[in-house]
């Protein structure tokens, strides 16, 4: 299911003990899970919450539905480089 902007909630920074930045993920039936990513993936992937949600998508793309909704419900996603679309235009 390709994510959006609406699902997401940036975390204030440092919340949960991590550097970099944090969102909450709106997933069905009211639950909410998490992902991260550095600063240096930020620049890259970007941070408005439409970019992230693209890379979220990416993500899931990348390893399936069932394995990033079970991540997204644990311990959380880490969104990195490869996740951006600008690196899977170039693949």
């Amino acid at each position: 299911m390709p994510f959006t902007a609406r699902q997401l909630d940036e975390v204030a920074n440092g919340a949960d003990g991590s550097h970099g930045r944090v969102y909450d993920v709106e997933l069905p039936y009211r639950r909410l899970g998490r992902c991260r990513m550095a600063e240096a993936v930020g620049v890259e992937v970007g941070t408005r919450l439409d970019q992230v949600a693209a890379a979220l998508s990416i993500y899931e793309t990348r390893n399936g539905r069932a394995t990033t909704a079970s991540e997204l419900l644990g311990a959380g996603v880490d969104l990195g480089s490869q996740d951006g679309p600008a690196k899977t235009a170039a693949a």
